[in-house]
């Protein structure tokens, strides 16, 4: 700055020094003072400089205004060239310069433009035209609102126009009092704020609406946000849940969904649970147990880290299973259960010793059976009817199952009169112990049976077999040992046990 001041400043200095020169010189001239040759000649030097000092003076001013007029149509170019419209008004408020975007946001106002209309006569015309949809209706209430805010707006102005765009206009007043407005084209950020206000807003309902609970997790694992199918599913308020861990609401992890190497006393991380839907048992408020499967998501940008979690609640679920299968359970007992005694029937009989003759197979194990026959069932039936008989029946196989091992399960009805009594990893000898004793705990009941030609009270005749079984040979080669050693036993006069051993 200080250098140009200096270009600016000589010539004057020299131009006033050469003319003061020059005044002295016409000054004696005309005094009729004797002028000496020397000073005659200064006074022609003295002139020739001033012209030439005149000269650099004009040339360096029209350089200056060259450069002025450049700088002045750079400038306008440059505000021309901006995206945003630039509009200057002078203290009167009245619009002294513009740049061509604001033209091409008012095209139909250009005329004004050009007469340099105040800022009031151009709002005026524009709201007759209808060109600012928020003033429709009330358009003086308007215009005045909007001139006493008129350059005092601390925060951008968003203005509609043209039904179509929107514009952020900034306003500022210089320092002579004129102002300086701003207008940026926002169109497509205003449209882009309100799809994503409505896809906020269609989120939001069906965050709230939906059927299973949704939670939303900080980096850490608490609790942000629950939608009302959580409040209803915890019986906690969303208030009440909020800043609570997960890990605290899902209790015991299943031995399924627990995380490799989690303890009960570390509350579960997020991360952890990321993949694969699991699940976990919890409780309600109210102490009631709940089941129930979590599927996790991980929402992570510049900005923000957490976590959205689906809780769908499987608890009537998991009852509705637990029920069909203890009902499954059940039709399958039936179904392999003597309807009158209560040990199994035929069907389970047949299944047992297939499943057990294949597994002794494979340990090279021994197998035993007992083929179980009251001795003159008929004569008891004939002289105490069907329904003592049916309860004959029924004591004898609970004295069976109390005998036999495992349970009890090994004992079904083989048809009729007759059980099978099944012993795994049972030899001979063992077989024969267990038939003893069947024998023997019959006998101490002493269920009458005046019809019997072998004493008066109910006895068993029992077949008793044991085998090592062999590849290449079936179970019904054990089902025709016992039951010959049970055809020798009453064929000996009934009332005992008769042992048969095959070698392999």
């Amino acid at each position: 700055m200080n250098r140009f001041a200096e270009v600016r400043t000589w010539p004057l200095l020299a131009f006033a020094l050469l003319v003061g020169l020059q005044a002295i010189v016409l000054t004696v001239t005309l005094g009729g003072y004797a002028v000496d040759g020397w000073l005659a000649w200064v006074g022609v030097a003295s002139l020739a400089l001033t012209v030439l000092l005149a000269m650099a003076v004009v040339s360096t001013l029209a350089r200056a205004q060259a450069r002025a007029r450049l700088a002045q149509r750079t400038m306008e170019e440059a505000i021309d060239a901006l995206p945003a419209s630039v509009e200057i008004f002078d203290a009167e408020d009245r619009l002294i310069a513009y740049n061509r975007r604001l033209v091409e946001i008012y095209p139909h106002m250009l005329r004004h433009f050009q007469r340099k209309c105040t800022f009031e006569d151009l709002v005026r015309e524009s709201l007759a035209r209808g060109g600012i949809p928020e003033a429709r209706g009330r358009e003086p209430e308007w215009l005045e609102e909007r001139r006493q805010a008129r350059g005092k707006q601390l925060t951008p102005l968003l203005q509609r126009v043209h039904d179509d765009m929107w514009l952020r206009i900034y306003e500022s007043r210089t320092p002579s009092g004129g102002i300086v407005g701003v207008r940026m084209d926002v169109t497509d950020l205003i449209h882009e704020q309100q799809r994503l206000a409505a896809s906020r807003a269609q989120l939001r309902a069906t965050i709230e609406s939906a059927a299973n609970g949704i939670l939303t997790l900080d980096s850490g694992g608490h609790v942000l946000e629950a939608n009302p199918s959580c409040e209803l599913l915890f019986g906690f308020t969303a208030s009440e849940l909020q800043g609570v861990h997960v890990g605290m609401l899902l209790g015991a992890a299943s031995a399924t969904a627990a995380p490799a190497g989690a303890t009960p006393d570390i509350p579960l991380d997020p991360r952890s649970l990321l993949g694969q839907p699991r699940e976990f048992t919890a409780r309600h408020r109210s102490g009631e147990a709940l089941h129930l499967q979590l599927a996790i998501a991980e929402v992570r940008t510049d900005t923000i880290h957490l976590y959205v979690c689906i809780v769908t609640d499987l608890t009537e679920r998991k009852r509705q299973e637990e029920r069909l299968r203890r009902a499954n359970e059940l039709l399958a007992r039936q179904s392999t259960t003597d309807g009158l005694t209560g040990v199994g029937n035929r069907r389970l009989f047949d299944q047992l010793l297939q499943t057990e003759w294949q597994r002794a197979i494979r340990a090279g194990r021994p197998l035993a059976l007992l083929m179980v026959d009251i001795d003159h069932f008929k004569q008891y039936n004939d002289c105490y009817g069907h329904v003592s008989g049916d309860d004959c029946l029924r004591r004898v196989a609970t004295l069976l199952r109390s005998c036999a091992g495992r349970g009890g399960e090994s004992v079904c009805r083989y048809g009729g009169e007759e059980f099978a009594v099944l012993l795994v990893d049972t030899d001979l000898a063992g077989a024969q112990v267990v038939a003893q004793r069947c024998l023997d705990s019959v006998r101490l009941a002493a269920i009458e049976h005046v019809g019997s030609p072998v004493r008066r009270s109910v006895s068993l005749s029992i077949g008793v077999a044991a085998l090592i079984p062999q590849n290449g040979e079936g179970a019904h080669r054990l089902i025709q040992t016992a039951d010959a050693a049970l055809y020798e036993a009453k064929q000996a006069g009934r009332a005992r046990l008769i042992c048969q051993q095959q070698s392999a």
